[in-house]
């Protein structure tokens, strides 16, 4: 599973038929302290995230798995929200990734 912010939303007009009820989502992979890392990449997201929130992901044959047909073509799938991150025993909430939170 990987980290990644989500930074807006895919529009298609038309799609693949086991996609057309399905929400697209542009992610930017991020560290655990909110650095983005890589390209940014769509990834197909059933758990109704929005832009601005860090999620998990995952790739390959597993982001088919996130959907109720898991045939579809998906190279991407988001997983879960994150709330907060625990860097060197310093817990950071998800809003301030990178930020380190003073309790």
């Amino acid at each position: 599973m990987h980290l990644a912010k989500v930074v807006g939303r895919v529009v298609a007009t038309v799609k693949q038929d086991t996609l057309s009820a399905v929400t697209l989502q542009w992610i930017q992979p991020v560290t655990a302290r909110g650095v983005a890392t890589g390209k940014p990449l769509v990834a197909v997201d059933c758990i109704g995230s929005g832009p601005g929130e860090l999620v998990f992901y995952v790739t390959s044959r597993e982001a088919a798995l996130t959907l109720r047909n898991s045939f579809a073509a998906a190279d991407a799938g988001i997983v879960g929200k994150v709330d907060w991150t625990n860097i060197g025993g310093t817990r950071v909430p998800a809003e301030g990734a990178g930020q380190e939170s003073s309790s």
